[in-house]
């Protein structure tokens, strides 16, 4: 018996949207929170929820649950911050946070912390306006930049204007948007199209400020930069004066601790970081750049205010991920993503076995599966009916005790064991049976 069974959480969740709107704490639901599950403890990759069900945490809250549950490492040195110092402006925490990180990331030269990764972005575009002098940006379909009016959803409509609007059918669209406020700042074209990258920078790159992008596209699918992408997207940048900003909210520490840039060779101007950066349980972002833009910070040209701005023990917890990751040369990271491999392997064996077309995609620490032959070579192919599928897989998955992230991205941890690998082989042919029945009835 491997299904889960949820009376208790449902009653609880009676109790809690009442007052809580939706349900939820945030609008991108999990395809298994129709009714949220509510958990109780964790301890390494598991989840108990209030049903006493087990899970397998390969959710890890959007990726940022990078060290497992219940870490004695890094909960000692929360610990350790919590009792000498909690909230002040500046501790004995910082340097050893930051130098870590200028160690580890190529851009790194300075770095100044947030809170969320979407008010560290919009900091990243204002500090790239008043470096260039020029006020628009360049972002990809389909790539996910934070909950900010001016780079949320949209699509182009028009490919002779390459502006994004708002569209029917957007799951990141949403009423009370600023007017206009897309159209006004900002360009979108198609991500892994060179011919489109070069033809769009002859036409519009001495009117930007920067291209913002997710060095591999995880939020439409895990899909990795075609050769020589990243490379052609620098030079453009170089030639034109913008500013290269990458957004390693996720891809972060989870490809290594030099992030997706030292492992591709590709150095933007400015990084974004967040979710994994503060190990999972301590809300962390940072923007990290080259000394000629950061330092319009120093003389206050330009402002970035906040405050839990580096705050002790966000500080404390990107020391303590840093140093658990890096380890002997990244140990528990390659541990990780070998483990991992076995995971995806499973996977797309179970699913051959039943008969149902999929693959998994992407580096091991950002992968995602998807119901098809082959893998998705741009974000425009992530289409409705293909995401429908792909989420029909991950409820078959929850229900079987498998936590997948949304749609279908696959999150290890750094606890991520054999015990576990073998907890996933056991239910993942019941689970991949049950979605292929579901599969083959609604499509």
């Amino acid at each position: 018996m491997t299904r889960v069974v949820e009376s208790e959480n449902h009653r609880y969740h009676e109790r809690v949207k009442r007052i809580l709107p939706g349900g939820v704490h945030y609008n991108f639901n999990m395809p298994w929170e129709e009714v949220p599950l509510h958990f109780v403890g964790g301890k390494g990759s598991r989840l108990t929820d209030m049903d006493g069900n087990e899970y397998l945490d390969l959710y890890a809250r959007f990726g940022a649950m990078i060290l497992g549950h219940g870490n004695e490492e890094y909960l000692a040195t929360l610990d350790d911050a919590m009792r000498r110092v909690l909230c002040v402006s500046h501790c004995d925490f910082d340097a050893d946070a930051l130098e870590l990180m200028n160690a580890h990331i190529p851009s790194a030269e300075m770095i100044r912390f947030g809170l969320s990764g979407t008010e560290i972005l919009q900091t990243a575009l204002r500090l790239a306006r008043a470096h260039t002098g020029r006020n628009r940006f360049l972002r990809f379909e389909n790539h996910y930049h934070g909950n900010a009016d001016n780079i949320m959803g949209g699509r182009v409509t028009d490919r002779r204007r390459p502006v994004p609007v708002d569209f029917k059918g957007d799951y990141k669209g949403t009423a009370g948007r600023a007017t206009n406020v897309m159209a006004d700042q900002s360009y979108m074209v198609p991500w892994n199209d060179p011919d489109r990258l070069e033809t769009f920078f002859r036409e519009h790159g001495e009117t930007l400020a920067c291209v913002v992008t997710e060095p591999v596209c995880v939020n439409g699918g895990s899909i990795e930069a075609a050769p020589g992408y990243l490379e052609l997207l620098r030079a453009l940048c170089t030639e034109y004066g913008v500013v290269l900003i990458f957004d390693e909210m996720i891809t972060g520490v989870r490809m290594g601790v030099g992030g997706a840039q030292k492992k591709l060779g590709v150095t933007p101007d400015l990084t974004t970081f967040g979710k994994a950066i503060g190990g999972g349980g301590i809300p962390v972002s940072a923007l990290a750049g080259k000394r000629e833009i950061m330092s319009l910070l120093e003389n206050k040209k330009v402002i970035h205010a906040g405050t839990y701005n580096g705050y002790p023990l966000g500080t404390a917890a990107v020391t303590a991920t840093f140093t658990i990751l890096s380890r002997d040369d990244e140990a528990v990271l390659h541990r990780m993503h070998r483990r991992t491999q076995r995971l995806q392997s499973t996977l797309v064996a179970e699913a051959d076995a039943v008969g149902l077309p999929l693959i998994v995609q992407g580096p091991p620490g950002v992968s995602s599966f998807h119901c098809r032959d082959t893998p998705l070579e741009h974000p425009g192919q992530y289409d409705f009916e293909l995401m429908s599928k792909d989420i029909i897989v991950a409820t078959a998955l929850q229900r079987h005790g498998v936590l997948i992230s949304s749609v279908s991205r696959i999150y290890p941890n750094a606890q991520l064991s054999d015990e576990d690998v073998e907890f996933f082989e056991v239910r993942a042919r019941k689970a991949l049976a049950e979605a292929k029945q579901s599969i083959d009835e609604i499509f």
